[in-house]
C-alpha cells in the first residue's frame, strides 16, 4: 500500500512539474493598426485592418499626400494564410488617393485624385503571439481622375509600392 501511495504522488509531482512548464496558450490577434507609406495608408499616414471573416480584412487608410492635402484609402484584403502563419501572401481592392500633383510655384493648384487599386502583397508578423511585423504591397492603379494630357503632366505610372510596420490589437 505504502508502494501505491508512493507511486501515485510520483506521479501527481511530475505532472504538476510537466504542467509548469508547458507554455501558456496564445490567443492571436486578428486586427493591426498600421504607419506606412502607400496606397492603402492615405500615402502617407495609418490604417487599420479589421477581420470580418476568416481570412478578409476590411481596410481603412488615412495620411497626407504632402504636396496635396488629405489622402485616404478604403477596401478589402484577402489573404491566402491563416493567421497563425507569420508569412501571410494576399490580394487587396481599395478606393482612395492614388496620385498627387505638384505644381511648382503655386501650391495652392496642387491636386490629388483617386480611383480603383488593386495590390498584391504580404503581411510578416514575428514572435510566439504574432503582434508585430511589416507588410508590403506592389499596387496596380486600374482608374484615376488624373487625365495627364488635361493637367499638363507626364503619366506617373500605374505601378506603385506601399511599406507599413504593423501593430495587432
Amino acid at each position: 500500500m505504502k508502494r501505491v501511495l508512493s507511486s501515485i504522488l510520483l506521479v501527481l509531482l511530475l505532472t504538476s512539474v510537466v504542467y509548469s512548464q508547458s507554455a501558456p496558450e496564445v490567443t492571436l490577434k486578428k486586427n493591426s493598426f498600421g504607419v506606412g507609406l502607400g496606397i492603402p495608408y492615405g500615402v502617407l499616414g495609418a490604417n487599420v485592418d479589421l477581420n470580418i471573416a476568416p481570412n478578409l480584412n476590411f481596410s481603412a487608410g488615412l495620411g497626407t499626400t504632402v504636396v496635396a492635402g488629405l489622402g485616404y484609402c478604403a477596401g478589402i484584403k484577402f489573404f491566402f494564410a491563416p493567421l497563425k502563419k507569420t508569412f501571410r501572401p494576399r490580394i487587396g481592392a481599395f478606393y482612395g488617393t492614388n496620385t498627387a500633383i505638384e505644381y511648382i510655384g503655386s501650391s495652392e493648384d496642387n491636386k490629388s485624385f483617386a480611383g480603383l487599386n488593386i495590390g498584391l502583397g504580404a503581411q510578416w508578423m514575428w514572435g510566439r503571439a504574432k503582434v508585430n511585423g511589416m507588410d508590403f504591397d506592389i499596387i496596380y492603379i486600374a482608374t484615376t481622375g488624373l487625365d495627364p494630357e488635361e493637367e499638363g503632366v507626364e503619366d506617373p505610372g500605374k505601378i506603385k509600392i506601399s511599406v507599413g510596420f504593423r501593430h495587432a490589437f
